[in-house]
């Protein structure tokens, strides 16, 4: 019989293998896989999902945010809210791939590329690449509805909004090592277009009022199970959506079938089958074994984001195995917030990114002089991050 800790390490390179496919699937058939080869009872790992709240909220929360997603997209109501800012090109490079990249649909860093494109010509295509990819993902390390913060909150055990407060400093961080590495040789000038605070405000309104209701909730009702504020907020934001967009009943199946919706909820039942199987078999005691120092959970994770192109993933992984190990069931924010950043960083730089891979075929470049100019605010990120978790775990043996 294959031990355990092997059983593992064989669907893990499998999954790697196939992770370009469609995730959400593979997943399942590697949830299967690792069942059968540890003898881990699959009928009773699909009850557990199917019976959890929690998973079935987080699943139906993710469904809505992506149609959310499609209907802002389809409606043009964010590409008029960056018109309407009328700031300086260095800012619009900025704001322009954020505010996209809060819409949680598949390639939309190419809904961005053009307007990248339009604000500044002059930029090589692979700055453009860089410049579009860092600043559509930064913003999601401290956006509440992001799927990959609520699988940490619901796997770590910590709370949605400590998290995000915890990821604060590395997001200010990330931001202004991109403006430095990216858009600081870059001559500032103002647009032409004409301001329209109002336009502005009325277009981000259905984005913004889904979290603002989520953390009311959590706020004041902390004893009711927490993603059902989320719920309540994401059926809000759509219904303010449809009513600003005029977007009608059919055109919401056919944003549906555009996104191939179904694929964001499944993605979430794969990864909770997938751990419920790998936390009912011996491996995370076999791997916890091994007493791992933090330090390797931190080079693992951003491994781990760099070989899956995904962020929820690596989590679904390191976090079962440094509870297991440490014998906790709460992992600590202090290590959580590095491990996440660590896995963050890599999911940003790899090939197999699709946002990176589309935007180097739209820019007509290539992925060779793309990486070199990403690496650059990735890597000085990834080292100022080691040093911090050193400096402050030696603040923290001498205290």
């Amino acid at each position: 019989m294959i031990p355990a800790w092997l059983s593992f390490l064989i669907v893990l390179t499998l999954i790697l293998f196939f992770s370009k496919k469609e995730l959400g699937i593979v997943l399942i058939f590697g949830s299967i896989l690792l069942g059968v080869l540890t003898n881990v009872d699959l009928f009773k790992s699909s009850l557990n999902v199917f019976c959890e709240l929690s998973t079935i909220l987080i699943a139906l929360s993710v469904f809505l945010i992506a149609l959310l997603g499609g209907i802002m997209e389809e409606s043009g109501l964010i590409l008029e809210l960056i018109n309407k800012l009328r700031v300086s090109n260095k800012i619009s490079l900025m704001l322009s791939p954020a505010i996209f990249g809060l819409l949680p649909v598949a390639g939309g860093a190419l809904m961005s590329a053009p307007i990248v494109d339009q604000i500044d010509p002059t930029l090589s295509s692979h700055k453009k690449v860089s410049i579009n990819v860092w600043y559509r993902h930064v913003l999601l390390l401290i956006y509440p509805l992001s799927s990959a913060i609520l699988v940490a909150s619901s796997l770590s055990g910590l709370a949605l909004y400590n998290i995000i407060i915890a990821l604060i400093i590395p997001f200010f961080g990330m931001f202004a090592i991109g403006y430095i590495t990216l858009l600081r040789p870059i001559t500032s000038r103002n647009t032409n277009s004409e301001r329209n605070l109002k336009v502005v405000l009325y277009n981000i309104f259905p984005i913004i009022i889904a979290p603002i209701i989520d953390f009311l909730g959590r706020l004041f009702f902390p004893f009711i199970v927490p993603e059902f504020f989320l719920l309540i907020g994401l059926f809000t934001s759509i219904s303010i959506a449809l009513q600003i967009s005029h977007t009608t009943p059919s055109s919401i199946f056919k944003i549906m079938k555009k996104m191939k919706i179904w694929r964001f909820p499944l993605l979430i039942i794969a990864m909770f089958l997938f751990l419920d199987v790998f936390i009912s078999s011996s491996i995370p005691e076999d791997l916890g074994g091994l007493n791992l120092s933090f330090e390797l959970f931190i080079l693992i994770g951003f491994f781990l984001g760099f070989a899956t192109g995904r962020v929820q993933l690596p989590i679904s992984i390191l976090i079962p195995i440094y509870l297991t190990q440490n014998s906790l069931f709460i992992m600590p924010l202090f290590n959580f917030t590095f491990m996440y950043v660590a896995i963050f960083l890599g999911y940003l730089i790899t090939p197999l990114h699709p946002c990176l891979a589309y935007n180097i075929n739209y820019f007509k470049t290539d992925f060779k002089k793309t990486i070199k100019t990403l690496s650059a605010p990735t890597f000085i990120c990834l080292g100022i991050l080691f040093a911090a978790y050193f400096i402050m775990k030696l603040i923290i043996m001498i205290t």
